[in-house]
């Protein structure tokens, strides 16, 4: 899809704003911090403020893997590891080429958590079961094209009224072929060992990120578990007017209502714990005398300085390009935010980006050759021993 195609769209929902054929039934105003999914409470909270729910499941974390090894690890590597992947599309080749180099290296750790944004939410549940889903994402990357992804609105359904201008039915078709029984099950059971799986999503509505506890969803046993997963996994993808929401099914005081979710990205790029989280609060309250060591490595599918281009003195170009440089520099400040937390808690910082030097010449939206390029861009970086920057841009390596 065009810039100018979504541009002019958006300048048309702008102006029709009345109009539509999207009917639902959103949650009262008043309700919105009361809203919860019908028999799995606690597994989602607000990503920009203290969490009580994530809190208590951090310590049943930590004392689900004590059982198993009493230092609190998960792998051999001496260290907890954190894996969160960041939005980009389909730059999200080069996280997948990434991980399958790493893989291929044979250095690749046991992730204790791994967290996921929009591309990076649909690259993080075969990242967090590990390198035997390595084949997953390289599939999901390498052979699939833009009609595998979304199909576009006519410009008279757009007009008459819709919530989006392409339809991503295909996407669901591919999440359900990827994300079955025995995915979730899977991911159940790495729940019990103390492992953790976050998706992020905007809630329109609320005008708030939201932070999923995928693992937590995949273990709850509820019938509906699976469905809810893909349709998180979705709607994190979702970008806002460019794809349709993802409507999730609430309850609240009793009475049910529908939520708007949209690309975890239009609230953050790539995200950790943030301020949902109390590290050294929790391992007191789960008995842990030694906090291990903790290493994070963040893979940003984008790159970390912003390409120059003669922009056309005309309005759709400018926005276009106004738009595109607020989301970057959105990403660049989430590296800092995320820096800043990892500086104060210890912990170990580490960054992989798409290199300078790369130029796409994707034809389309999701070009299959473009992303087969990139992905074994990703994945001979990583297979030779990823170079990975110690400090977020800007700041001088030492």
């Amino acid at each position: 899809m065009s810039r100018r195609t979504l541009w002019v769209a958006m300048l048309v929902a702008a102006c029709l704003s009345g109009c539509t054929a999207v009917t639902r039934t959103p949650v009262p105003i008043e309700l919105i911090e009361r809203a919860e999914v019908p028999g799995m409470p606690g597994v989602r909270d607000w990503g920009g403020r203290f969490s009580q729910k994530f809190q208590a499941d951090l310590v049943e974390s930590a004392r689900q893997v004590r059982r198993i090894n009493p230092e609190g690890l998960v792998d051999a590597s001496g260290v907890v590891n954190v894996l969160a992947v960041s939005g980009g599309g389909a730059n999200g080749a080069y996280g997948a080429g990434l991980l399958c180099g790493w893989t291929d290296s044979g250095s690749r750790p046991t992730f204790k958590l791994v967290t996921g944004i929009s591309t990076g939410a649909l690259i993080a549940p075969f990242a967090f079961l590990g390198s035997d889903h390595d084949q997953t994402i390289q599939d999901f990357y390498t052979s699939v094209s833009t009609p595998d992804i979304y199909t576009e609105h006519s410009m008279l359904r757009i007009l008459w009224g819709t919530d989006a201008l392409t339809d991503t039915s295909p996407l669901a078709k591919l999440l359900t072929k990827c994300v079955d029984e025995k995915v979730l099950a899977a991911v159940a059971e790495e729940h019990r060992k103390g492992r953790r799986l976050y998706i992020g999503t905007t809630n329109l509505d609320a005008g708030q990120f939201v932070v999923w506890n995928m693992s937590a969803i995949a273990a709850s046993g509820h019938p509906d578990a699976l469905g809810l997963f893909r349709d998180i996994m979705r709607a994190s993808a979702s970008i806002p007017v460019a794809f349709p929401p993802v409507y999730v099914t609430v309850e609240a005081d009793g009475t049910a209502y529908d939520e708007m979710h949209v690309d975890g990205g239009a609230s953050t790029q790539v995200f950790f714990y943030g301020f949902m989280l109390d590290i050294a609060a929790a391992a007191k309250e789960a008995g842990v005398e030694k906090v291990p060591s903790i290493r994070l490595y963040i893979i940003r599918n984008a790159q970390i300085k912003s390409s120059p281009q003669q922009v056309k003195a005309r309005l759709l170009p400018i926005a276009g390009r106004a738009v595109s440089d607020l989301l970057f520099t959105q990403g660049i400040g989430d590296l800092y935010r995320i820096y800043t937390i990892a500086t104060r808690d210890g912990i170990d910082f580490n960054l992989a980006s798409i290199p300078e030097t790369y130029e796409s010449q994707a034809k389309e939206t999701f070009d299959r050759e473009a992303m087969k390029r990139l992905f074994d861009l990703g994945f001979q970086q990583a297979a030779g021993g990823y170079p990975w920057r110690k400090l977020p841009p800007g700041l001088e390596e030492k």
